[in-house]
């Protein structure tokens, strides 16, 4: 069994937790938030132990590795400093804001022989992974294109002061919490990307705060794709995979927490379809567990660095290119 740490116990951290607790993989023994009185009665309700200090977490005995959940920002040097503390990482999404920092996260995992997790989780959905089932098994044909949505309207009840609506922790609109899934996604199936142009907006929030991203993307084996977040309307979430001979659309009814079925449409090369609904499972805790075995040597960790590194290529480039009103940037 794991002994882990989670440094941030925000409403995500908290998630991590919960989704953790049947685990016989993990065990939560501590965690840190600079906001002790919030995070107290959830501590004391889960039975570990807290402290405001991240540097105190990494230093206590009995933690194996720790689970990085806090702004956007402060990744690099919390993952950095755990890795040299000898601890396991998993970190939450994005894994840095720009390629450099993420540069030198996969640096320093890789001097401390360790796995680095990352808080993708979107690949374990029953949906997603049938997507993917059909993809490599050659039935969908050379993969054209792709084209998600992810939006939802959290952001929009939350206090215009809140890091998560602050360009400098959370650039391009709600690329940080969506975009970066939907790009995961992306190079997970179709590799690395060679061009992204991509424009942001403030239709609804006021400035300097983005409710709007949209970037097209493009590949280095000929695919394409769009992906586009608002942070306004109510929930809606849709990715469609496009191949020379067949498709295959996944729309999700409800955020990952919410635990509503995601709706399937598979189109053959004759243009026959199949519909189907999968229910919802815990990918958070899948995804741990997946990242358990790579610590433990039982099997590979499917987030490659080279994936890892170029979903924050994409990021980058979003910021960039939507900093200068869609100018493309190559990769």
């Amino acid at each position: 069994m794991i002994r882990i740490g989670i440094i941030g116990l925000g409403w995500w951290g908290k998630q991590i937790v919960m989704c953790l607790a049947d685990s016989p993989r993990f065990k939560v023994v501590a965690g840190c938030d600079i906001d002790i009185k919030m995070a107290a009665p959830f501590a004391a309700a889960h039975k570990f132990d807290l402290t405001e200090d991240y540097k105190t977490l990494l230093t206590r005995p009995g933690v194996d590795a720790i689970a990085v959940v806090t702004p956007h920002a402060l990744h690099e040097e919390m993952a950095i400093a755990a890795f040299a503390a000898g601890k396991q990482v998993f970190c939450e999404k994005p894994l840095a804001l720009t390629t450099a920092s993420a540069e030198r996260i996969l640096a320093a995992c890789a001097k401390a022989k360790g796995v680095l997790g990352i808080g993708h989780e979107r690949r374990y959905e029953p949906a997603m992974e049938e997507m993917r089932r059909l993809f490599e098994s050659g039935e969908l044909g050379r993969l054209l294109h792709m084209d998600a949505n992810v939006s939802h309207s959290n952001f929009r009840k939350m206090d215009p002061a809140n890091w998560r609506r602050d360009p400098k922790h959370a650039p391009a609109g709600a690329w940080t919490a969506l975009g970066i899934h939907l790009g995961d996604m992306f190079v997970s199936l179709a590799g690395p990307p060679t061009r992204v142009a991509a424009r942001t907006a403030s239709q609804i929030f006021p400035t300097p705060s983005e409710d709007f991203v949209s970037a097209e993307i493009d590949f280095a084996n000929g695919a394409r794709g769009r992906i586009t977040c608002l942070s306004t309307p109510p929930f809606y979430g849709r990715f469609t995979l496009v191949g020379d001979q067949g498709w295959v659309e996944v729309q999700e009814g409800g955020n990952v927490d919410k635990g509503i079925p995601s709706s399937f449409v598979h189109c053959g090369a004759d243009g026959s379809r199949q519909m189907r609904n999968y229910d919802p499972v815990n990918t958070v805790r899948l995804n741990f567990e997946a990242w358990a075995d790579a610590v433990e040597g039982r099997a590979l960790y499917r987030f490659s660095t080279e994936q890892l590194l170029g979903n924050i290529r994409i990021l980058d480039a979003v910021t960039r290119s939507a900093a200068a009103d869609g100018k493309p940037i190559m990769l």
